[in-house]
């Protein structure tokens, strides 16, 4: 699984004993202007970890899995059915 989270503050080094996180390009301020982080998860986790990248939500986007890419976009765009109604 590969995501992509913007402008999130690291949560420290070692968040799961398998992940990977490599900073990208500095923007100005001198942090990183995304964290692309990878974990390889057994399937009974995912919807754990999928909360706390919903934390995120308009700053991750879902690489891989395909599916959870597709969940992620599909989330979001319930979101923005949600608050562009005139019910609001």
């Amino acid at each position: 699984m590969s995501i992509f989270i913007f402008g999130v503050p690291q949560e420290g080094e070692k968040r799961h004993l398998k992940q990977k996180i490599e900073l990208c390009p500095k923007g100005k301020d001198g942090k990183p202007t995304y964290v692309d982080y990878v974990v390889k998860l057994l399937k009974r986790s995912l919807e754990e970890f999928c909360r706390w990248v919903y934390r995120f939500m308009g700053n991750a986007q879902f690489i891989s899995p395909q599916y959870l890419a597709e969940q992620h976009q599909k989330f979001a765009r319930a979101l923005i059915n949600r608050y562009s109604s005139k019910a609001i």
